[in-house]
């Protein structure tokens, strides 16, 4: 397998975090603040969990790149795909 792009990975999964965190603490204000309008909660949430999604999907495919930069996990995943118990 080819190197992953560690800093492209890590930049991406930095930035995700970055904004799941802004948006977070852009919620949390609303919730605490009494005379925040409750219409925005809405869009506040599934900003969040958009923001969550992103962060989920940019660490796996860290950890993806990571174990498939892995000799033994090479090793591992074609002895897996090869065994009975899992057809290709």
């Amino acid at each position: 397998m080819d190197n992953p792009d560690w800093r492209a990975l890590l930049t991406m999964y930095e930035a995700a975090l970055k904004e799941f965190e802004r948006v977070s603490a852009a919620l949390t204000a609303a919730l605490v603040d009494r005379h925040s309008n409750p219409e925005v909660f809405p869009a506040l949430a599934e900003a969040e969990a958009s923001a969550r999604d992103a962060v989920m999907l940019t660490r796996m495919r860290l950890i993806n790149a990571w174990r498939d930069s892995q000799p033994q996990m090479e090793q591992l995943t074609s002895l897996l795909s090869d065994s009975p118990e899992n057809p290709a």
